[in-house]
């Protein structure tokens, strides 16, 4: 038995079998709920929307040692090292598996800590692909599916561990308190800013000592501490319970961020953390910006090859070109290309044999024109070595990216937005990098129907000019995070225009069509046989969305319907 017990879901505890892109596949619907029981579906699948065989197959778990997971989230690989680092001996401190958690659960453990990224569907593309929690995600199933098996163990096992939630998806229970009842959740702990996830790992081993002496129990909010507790009081009358937040904001300078000591998920390694950018309605801005070195980069991708046989490195930050850069005195955002081509080689040296950044803004690819050819070379994207990147597309209209994300085209401005797209795809393309485009639906409840007209007639107009353009969009819907905190969810389940239907119609039909028949199978993994296996389900059952919105529209009445037939008469 262990004092201390980390783990995480079997959706963040997958390698999904080595296929990049499904790693979103968590997101999707297990189980409908409201499913009339005299349908053909609830005979054929019961409650289940995705079936669950098909999941399990797609997201197969981890390798375990006598329990202990093989490979853990990054974060969850910080906390580790933070602990070990903080003077907790190595048989202190287990990771564990999600499926073996209750072998490390007993008398003597004292915390049991869940590392949490969407554990109620709340995530905007849960909330997409649900309709709004209409539906249980896979990400929300699995993560119940665990805290069910940590209270049987600790009832099992006459374990008084305390289980406390943490990582960035902790706000989430701020709008579904119950859950933190029925999880039997000491507390949960958060940020001082906008529910942004506490940087823990620059003082872990202080937080876990309170934890443990029981100095979160009733402390004093008027002693300065950089722990404050709040308890919060949810629900009226008979239905009135209450839920323990520890908030927490520090920003430990990179010499007191711990390096990882066993293998991260998907060869994970951080580069740097904050952006800059200033987007209203993303929380990251909310952190200041600092960089790992080159070499403490190559250092954590080298405990991944050494102990985790990792061929591959993705390099996390929140937008890879504002590496090494100043945005108080660089004038307009502009790349720091030295120190980009520094870290790609030093990346690169490791032996790895692809690499390629999880975030990036377009603006940043471009503002530089020798910069995307030169980091290309370096780690040598290719025809059959493409290089993949997540980019915020967020909308087409020009009115609302002024008003929400002006600093995100930095040094180009709001009504140059178009040409920053169809150019940025095309220099990302045209050095064989593939963007994954996120956009955002229901925008601070501010998006018009022209607004979301723009969108449409944007992906169209990408398509007609640069037929040949690899990209994919995955439209996501508004959640109140960030600087825009204070607003309200965008409620799709009850709120999606005809636009704003035809928006996700739209981008379903440029995936089908572009993505999963072109070069889905291009990206992520060198293995080609899974590669191509889950490119060929996809394939099979990428019609499945179309259909299904196609019918929303016939019920939804005839101005859905009209939206669905302008697209495919003029947009398809």
């Amino acid at each position: 038995m262990a004092k201390i017990v980390l783990t995480a879901d079997r959706t963040l505890m997958s390698p999904y079998r080595g296929i990049s892109l499904a790693t979103f596949f968590g997101c999707a619907p297990a189980v409908d709920p409201h499913r009339p029981k005299n349908s053909f579906w609830y005979y054929i699948l019961k409650d289940q929307v995705t079936p669950k065989v098909l999941f399990d197959f797609i997201c197969n778990p981890i390798g375990q040692k006598n329990g202990i997971a093989n490979y853990a989230p990054y974060g969850l690989r910080k906390v580790e090292a933070a602990l070990l680092r903080d003077g907790y001996k190595r048989e202190e401190v287990v990771v564990a598996h999600p499926d073996h958690v209750d072998k490390f659960i007993g008398p003597e453990t004292e915390v049991v800590g869940t590392y949490e990224m969407d554990p109620l569907g709340m995530g905007p593309v849960t909330m997409t692909f649900t309709y709004g929690r209409k539906q249980t995600s896979y990400d929300e199933f699995y993560n119940r599916d665990l805290h069910m098996k940590i209270n049987a163990a600790k009832k099992k096992n006459g374990s008084h561990a305390k289980v406390i939630a943490g990582a960035s998806g902790t706000w989430q229970y701020n709008y579904d308190p119950k859950k933190i009842q029925e999880y039997g959740l000491y507390a949960v702990l958060e940020g001082e800013l906008g529910g942004i996830a506490p940087e823990i790992d620059g003082h872990a081993g202080e937080f876990f000592n309170k934890l443990i002496a029981g100095e979160f129990e009733n402390m004093n909010p008027f002693v300065k501490s950089d722990f404050k507790v709040e308890v919060k009081e949810f629900g009226k009358d008979a239905e009135k319970f209450h839920g323990r937040f520890i908030h927490y904001w520090d920003e430990p300078d990179v010499d007191s961020i711990p390096n990882i000591v066993e293998p991260s998920m998907h060869g994970m390694v951080e580069v740097m953390r904050g952006c800059g950018r200033g987007c209203k309605f993303c929380d990251v801005t909310l952190r200041p910006l600092r960089y790992y070195s080159p070499e403490k980069v190559k250092q954590e991708i080298e405990v991944n090859i050494k102990k985790g046989g990792q061929r591959n490195a993705w390099l996390h930050s929140d937008d890879i070109f504002v590496y090494g850069l100043d945005p108080r005195k660089t004038k307009n955002m502009a790349p720091n290309r030295d120190a980009l081509e520094e870290l790609f080689k030093a990346v690169m040296s490791c032996g790895i044999e692809h690499t390629n950044p999880t975030h990036g803004t377009l603006a940043g690819a471009i503002a530089d024109e020798k910069l995307l050819p030169n980091i290309s070379k370096i780690i040598k994207s290719g025809p059959n070595n493409k290089t993949g990147v997540q980019c915020g597309f967020e909308t087409g209209s020009l009115r609302l990216i002024g008003k929400y994300a002006d600093r995100k085209l930095s040094p180009y401005k709001p009504e140059e937005w178009h040409w920053v797209v169809k150019e940025g795809v095309k220099t990302l393309n045209e050095n064989h990098w593939i963007p994954a485009f996120t956009l955002i639906m229901g925008l601070d409840n501010a998006e018009t129907e022209e607004d979301g007209w723009d969108t449409i007639r944007l992906i169209n107009e990408l398509e007609r000019e640069q037929p040949e353009s690899q990209f994919t969009v995955t439209p996501l819907t508004f959640v109140p995070i960030g600087l825009l905190e204070k607003s309200e969810f965008f409620d799709i389940g009850n709120e999606l225009t005809a636009p704003q239907l035809g928006v996700m119609y739209k981008t379903w039909q440029h995936n089908f069509k572009y993505g999963i028949q072109k070069f889905m199978d291009k990206t992520g993994s060198n293995n080609t046989f899974k590669k191509k296996a889950f490119t060929g389900l996809a394939r099979a059952l990428g019609g499945v969305p179309l259909t299904a919105m196609e019918k929303y529209a016939r019920r939804k009445g005839p101005e859905h319907e009209r939206v669905i037939e302008t697209i495919k008469a003029k947009y398809w």
